[in-house]
Parts: C-alpha cells; sequence; structure tokens
C-alpha cells in the first residue's frame, strides 16, 4: 500500500518517490512501514527486462526487525528471504541495483540460531553500491552502550559466491567479550574493553591478511585450547598477520603490552615469518622478562617452548634479525644480528651461562662475532670451574668463532679485558673443539692484580688440572697481592699441566706482596712474602726476597716443588735472623 506517488525527471533518469509505503505479510498483516522510498529508474531496466535503479533511497524513520531462525533462514519485517526457483532472490536484486541508500534507521537483529539477546543497532547509515559486478557497503550506526556506542563498517568486494576484497571494521570503546554473543571470534576472547579497528582481506571468500589497531585493556584470551588464557592489563598497538603459501606472517608496530601484574614490554616493532623449512624474525626490542611470563600462554612451536625452558633468557635484544632454514629442531643454515643489554642464559651441555651481558653480536652456523661491553655480569662455566659462577664488575672485548663439521669449533679471543674485587686484567688467545674430549687452548692473560686469597674460587676442576696439583695450590696460597701476572697455556687440556714440553705449555708467573704459604701440614706458615710466584708445568717455585717464619725474618727464601703429585717433596732454604727462642719454636712448631 502506498499513500502517495510523486515522479518526475534527475536529467535524463525518471524518478519516482513513494510515501508512506506499506507491505502486508501472506496473512494480510502489516510487516513493514516505509515513510518514503526515493527511487531513479536505470535504462538498462529495458535491457534486464527487470526493473533496475540507478539510486534507491530510504528516507528517515525506517524501523525493521531482522531474524534468523533455528534452521538458519533470514527474515525481514517478518517476510521471509526466500529465493525462487530460477531467481536471484532478495539478495540478488539488491545487489543488481546501482545504489542503495538507508538513512536514520533503526534495525533489531534476532538470532535464533545462536539463542543470542536482541541487537538493536539505531541512527543507521547504509550506503550500497554495485557496479559491473563489484560491491561497496558503508554502514555506520550507534549500538548500545555496553557495546561501545558505535560501529563503522566498510567494504569493497567482488563478486558474490567466492569473493575478493577488503572490509573495514572500527568499534568504540567497547566490552568485547559482550560481542561474543553475536560474533565468532578467531580466539576465545573471554575479558576485555577497549577501542579496536580491523582490516581484513579476502581473497575467494577466505580471510587472508588482516590488520588489526587497538587499544585494550583487562584483556583474558586463550589463544589455543590446550593452553592456559593469555592475561594483559593492557595492549595498545597495531597487529597485522597475512597467510602465505605453506606459511604466514605475522609482524606489529608500536606494540606495547602491560602483563597481569605489572611487568611492561615498551612499544615494538616486529615481523615474523613462518614455514615448515625456514622462517624469520626482525624486533626493534624483544624484552624477554616479560616475554618468558607469557610463553606458557603462547603457542609457540614445542621445540621453540623447550629451549626457553633450557636456557630462561632474560634482558632485552634490540635490532634483531633472524633467519633460519630447516625445522626449528633441525636447522640446517641460520644467520643472525642483534645488540643485546642485559642478556642471561641459564647454561646447557657445552655451553656456559651468564648474566647481565651487554654488547652485539653477529653469526651463522659458520662464524660468528661477539662484542661485549658489559658492567655488573655474571659468566657462569660449571664445565671449567667447581664455583661456576664468577661475578665481574666490567667485561669487555670481542671474540670471533668458526664451526665447520671437520675441524670442531674454534674461538679465538683477540682482547678480553676483565675486572672484579678480586682480579683484573686482559686475555686473548683461542679455543677449539672437536667434540672428542676437553679441547685445546692457546691463550695468554696478564693480571695487574690478583688478590691470592680467592685463589682456589679461579681454579679449574681436578679433572682439567689435577685432583693433587688443585688441592695444594688451593690450600697453600693463604695470602697475598699479587701484580704483573702472567698465564700462558698452550696444548691440548687432556695433557694438562703438560709435564712433557712437547705437550703443551703451562706457566703462570707474578709478583707478591703480604704473601701467605701454608706450604706443607706440620710444617709452619710462611709469613709476609714479597717475591715472585712460577708455576712452571708441574713445578712450582717460590722465591721471597723477605719473608717471615714465626717472627724470625728470612732473606732469599725458596720454596720449590720439583714435580706436582702423590708423594711430592716441598723444598725449602733460605737465610734466617732472628733469636734463639724463636728457631727453638720453628723446631717445636714443624
Amino acid at each position: 500500500k502506498v499513500s502517495a506517488i510523486e515522479a518526475g525527471w534527475l536529467g535524463l533518469r525518471p524518478q519516482i518517490t513513494l510515501t508512506d509505503v506499506r507491505i502486508y505479510d501472506a496473512q494480510a498483516r502489516e510487516a513493514l512501514v516505509l515513510p518514503s522510498i526515493h527511487n531513479v529508474l536505470a535504462w538498462r531496466s529495458l535491457l534486464a527486462r527487470e526493473l533496475r535503479l540507478h539510486q534507491l533511497v530510504i528516507g528517515d524513520g525506517l524501523r525493521i526487525g531482522v531474524r534468523r531462525d533455528p534452521a538458519g533462514e533470514l527474515y525481514v519485517a517478518g517476510l521471509k528471504l526466500g529465493r525462487a526457483e530460477g531467481s536471484a532472490g532478495v539478495g540478488g536484486w539488491l545487489l543488481g541495483q546501482s545504489e542503495i541508500v538507508v538513512r536514520n534507521a533503526e534495525i533489531e537483529w534476532r538470532d535464533e540460531q545462536r539463542g543470542a539477546p536482541p541487537l538493536v543497532l539505531s541512527n543507521l547509515e547504509l550506503k550500497l553500491v554495485n557496479s559491473r559486478g563489484s560491491h561497496s557497503v558503508g554502514l555506520t550506526a550507534r549500538t548500545p552502550a555496553e557495546l561501545g556506542g558505535s560501529i563503522e563498517l566498510r567494504a569493497l568486494v567482488d563478486g558474490t559466491e567466492s569473493p575478493d576484497g577488503r572490509v573495514f571494521l572500527q568499534l568504540g570503546y567497547t566490552d568485547l567479550a559482550a560481542w561474543r554473543a553475536w560474533v565468532d571470534y578467531p580466539l576465545d576472547v573471554q575479558q576485555g574493553q577497549g577501542a579496536l579497528r580491523l582490516w581484513a582481506t579476502l581473497s575467494k571468500g577466505e580471510l587472508v591478511e588482516a590488520t588489526a589497531d587497538l587499544a585494550l585493556a583487562q584483556v583474558v584470551a586463550r589463544l589455543r585450547a590446550d593452553l592456559p588464557p593469555l592475561e594483559l592489563d593492557a595492549v595498545r598497538g597495531r597487529l597485522q598477520g597475512r597467510l602465505r603459501a605453506e606459511g604466514y606472517e605475522f609482524a606489529s608496530r608500536g606494540l606495547a603490552l602491560t602483563v597481569a601484574g605489572g611487568a611492561a614490554i615498551q612499544p615494538v616493532d616486529f615481523q615474523v615469518g613462518w614455514k615448515s623449512d625456514s622462517g624469520s624474525l626482525a624486533a626493534s626490542r624483544i624484552e624477554f622478562d616479560p616475554l618468558m611470563r607469557l610463553a606458557g600462554s603462547l603457542p609457540l612451536p614445542a621445540v621453540l617452548r623447550e629451549r626457553l625452558a633450557e636456557f630462561e633468557p632474560r634482558g632485552s635484544l634490540t635490532d634483531a634479525s633472524f633467519e633460519w632454514s630447516g625445522a626449528l629442531g633441525d636447522v640446517q643454515r641460520f644467520s643472525a644480528r642483534s645488540r643485546f643489554s642485559e642478556l642471561a642464559l641459564r647454561p646447557s651441555g657445552a655451553l656456559p651461562g651468564f648474566q647481565g651481558l651487554s654488547g652485539s653480536l653477529e653469526a651463522t652456523q659458520e662464524k660468528g662475532k661477539l662484542s661485549l661491553a658489559s658492567r655488573k655480569s655474571v659468566v657462569v662455566l660449571p664445565r671449567v670451574f667447581p664455583e661456576p659462577r664468577i661475578a665481574l664488575d666490567s667485561l669487555a672485548g670481542e671474540l670471533n668463532w668458526e664451526h665447520d663439521g671437520a675441524q670442531g669449533l674454534t674461538v679465538r679471543v683477540a682482547s678480553l679485558n676483565f675486572a672484579n674485587e678480586h682480579a683484573s686484567g686482559n686475555l686473548f688467545g683461542s679455543y677449539t673443539s672437536r667434540g672428542d674430549g676437553p679441547g685445546s687452548i692457546d691463550l695468554s692473560a696478564v693480571l695487574n692484580r690478583a688478590d691470592a686469597r680467592h685463589i682456589a674460587r679461579y681454579l679449574p676442576h681436578p679433572r682439567i688440572m689435577g685432583e693433587t696439583a688443585r688441592d695444594w695450590i688451593a690450600r697453600a696460597i693463604v695470602a697475598g697481592e699479587a701484580s704483573d701476572v702472567r698465564v700462558r697455556v698452550r696444548g691440548d687440556l687432556r695433557q694438562f699441566p703438560f709435564s712433557d714440553p712437547a705437550s703443551g705449555q703451562f706457566q703462570v708467573s707474578a709478583r707478591l706482596e703480604k704473601g701467605v704459604l701454608d706450604y706443607a701440614d706440620g710444617w709452619p706458615r710462611v709469613n709476609d712474602i714479597v717475591g715472585e710466584l712460577n708455576f712452571e708445568r708441574d713445578r712450582v717455585d717460590i722465591l721471597a726476597r723477605s719473608a717471615a717464619i714465626l717472627g724470625a725474618r728470612l732473606a732469599e727464601v725458596r720454596v720449590s716443588i720439583p714435580k706436582l703429585g702423590r708423594g711430592a717433596h716441598v723444598l725449602v732454604s733460605g737465610q734466617a735472623d732472628g733469636p734463639t727462642a724463636e728457631f727453638l719454636n720453628y723446631i717445636e712448631s714443624s
């Protein structure tokens, strides 16, 4: 039923305006009232032999209900959107019109198939433009306050059965979980409030690319059914995902997170590419501390999850770039480049651990370079020292390494400066491991100071230097201030301390002051030693220009052990000057 009809021309096109249009259902009940409909007819109606509109405008005041029944059938104002045999149906007719505009409408959506409550969109503005198989849609509307108050949707697609195109969606400040009644998320979003903008790309009806701008708080989402929920106090930035042949790409721009409990990830840009046999990662910054708190909730590959648990990384990487080929558990080739700060890794197998390292790294499967500029760091060497943690006030220098299957691993130290409360100095040299023993070493070190009270902490495991030699040095050298300490080690460590000169070289020399030597059980200590200390292979010599035993002053005292080992002899000779009583005391105490 139409209350009034007004006709005219828009240029060369005829136009018809219908007022107070009432549509009735099959039972003659009023189903739909349209305040006004403005139609501009298209001349192509003559070619199509059906009504085609250049423009259809439905004016202010439209109130309409849309329903999906439990079987999935759609009804508009109680009228079923069916399709007659041989007909494209209402939907096909709508897509056949050039332009359709709806102004200031109200739509109530009822989804009985989902069992969702009614959803009312008010102040709805809709524009649909169709041209040669391409369809453009623009929609804005007000939503209930608990859903954010506003929604904007734009789409441009080609085709209808398996369309290609792009979609844009924007929600005002909203409760993401509240939308679950009407929307299926790709993730199990259980909680979250904030604003959202989303761009999506379709190819043959499938989602192949998506970009989201987020400003959310109190987010709880489960990223995979077998993982615990991911809980974030805040997330802000841009996320992008893209499907590729046999893999995917995932990226962010300015992404900032605050993990539930307070740990924060500062804004970061990153890009990840992943295939079954290769991958890449580039990031402006990676902060391991909050990342490790999130790792249990992230859908990481099993091999990567195992490595994170094994090494427990801490600290941060900047300007990081990694590429690899081969499965993660069997990487064939890789390249890595990054700067790092306060980096920490737990030792594992033959790899040492460390804490608080800063510097840069460049590496491939064949070679690499490590530059260090660290303050207040710790190096953990459980395979070298019984007390594996060595705290350092400073550590700076450069290491290079090469690795190939035949020659094994070779590490070269051009120069490494170190200092802590016990010693300071510089070392350089090389180390080679072929996997059949402790390896070979060619190392030189110069220490400008060392505190002999802590020498036991810096002696290698007995399996490296021998149990007898290690025990004697740790017990006998009680105290002393050493300077101009020079260390030279060269040879296969299985032959240490290189008793046979042809097998290698081991030598330690130092100037000693305020030294205390407990050279043998049952003999009095030598105190106040000023002189030189020399270890050469399995021989020890201490030449004291001055010293004291039980108050007697000594001069030109030489303490020698010609050969360290079981049954070793300690030879002490020198000149003593003191009262007779002190010599008698020496006899009683020895």
